[in-house]
């Protein structure tokens, strides 16, 4: 069981303030589609956490939902990575996550960081932002402040980076269609993607989210290796058993008949699903822990990013 019966009612109040501030964050949404559920989900958590004591009555709840609301909700948003758009492009989605994580880890190495510290930023940036962090911290172990350093560190770059692409001055250049590309493949996480496509059409949007949705791949990919090299929790809960649903479900929409109507009927699922998790997260986050931990975390992320980005612009303009 993923619980025992015995921490059901400790398991209640965290879990359901997740899905208060989740229903919250659809209602923002719906009011302002310009903003995505997911991101409103994680900062609300986030701003919720700021007026609860440490060691508070939700945190057996806050974990249920980080440990496996989380990954089942990203191991359903496999239903909306649609392959037709993609095409010839995933090898090079996934070459940029890895190009992001290698310059991450030699940047946070440059400046001194943990090693913990160092891969949380890397999977931050590279793969899926918060939930990548939270994934990689629960199989680590790590600390609550250097977890809560990396999210707030990783999510105030991607938020930069959002309005940067959203207040997209034409005069760089760049076709839509390779805006899309670099948003999905450098955006931390997939709210920031679709909350600001201020340039681009409701199609490149789309293009966008499916580009950052191949980057979940990665994830999987890193969450296994750790699961081999990691002895701070059984094999049974390293495992990225999320990849298994994700991998269905990006089969059925892709190659089964009616592919469309499928994906379209799990979106409202899939959406909710995770901002419950990312809701999860924002109230697990420790706001105080930024300035304990310094600057460097911050400085780490927004100077590896912006290697990142100014290097795949560049190869977006040759192109």
């Amino acid at each position: 069981m993923l619980v025992d019966k015995s921490e059901i009612p400790s398991v209640i109040p965290g879990a359901g303030l997740s899905v208060a501030l989740a229903f919250a964050a659809l209602g923002v949404s719906a009011l302002y589609p310009s903003l995505d559920a997911l991101l409103i989900s994680l900062v609300l958590g986030m701003f919720a956490a700021n007026f609860l004591e440490k060691g508070s009555a939700l945190e057996a709840g806050v974990r249920f939902c980080v440990s496996f609301v989380l990954p089942a909700g990203v191991g359903l948003y496999g239903s909306q990575l649609l392959l037709s758009g993609v095409g010839p492009f995933w090898p090079y989605v996934l070459g940029a996550g890895l190009l992001i994580f290698a310059i991450t880890f030699l940047v946070a190495r440059g400046f001194g960081l943990e090693d913990e510290m160092t891969l949380l930023l890397s999977a931050g940036l590279s793969t899926a932002g918060a939930c990548a962090i939270a994934m990689v911290s629960g199989v680590l172990g790590t600390e609550a402040q250097d977890t809560s350093a990396s999210i707030i560190s990783v999510i105030t770059v991607g938020l930069a980076g959002m309005l940067v692409f959203g207040f997209y001055p034409q005069g760089l250049g760049i076709a839509p269609g390779k805006l899309a590309f670099i948003m999905g493949a450098t955006l931390p996480s997939l709210g920031m993607v679709t909350s600001f496509g201020a340039p681009l059409d409701p199609g490149a949007i789309r293009l966008a989210a499916s580009f950052k949705l191949l980057r979940v791949v990665l994830l999987g990919i890193l969450l296994l290796v750790i699961s081999f090299k990691s002895k701070s929790a059984p094999r049974c809960r390293r495992f990225p058993w999320f990849m298994i649903p994700f991998a269905v479900l990006v089969l059925a929409v892709n190659l089964l008949g009616g592919g469309s109507r499928l994906s379209a009927a799990l979106a409202p699922s899939s959406q909710f699903v995770t901002s419950v998790g990312l809701a999860a997260v924002g109230l697990g986050v420790e706001l105080d822990s930024a300035p304990r931990r310094g600057m460097m975390p911050f400085a780490t992320s927004l100077f590896a990013w912006g290697i990142s980005v100014l290097f795949i612009y560049l190869v977006m303009r040759t192109l």
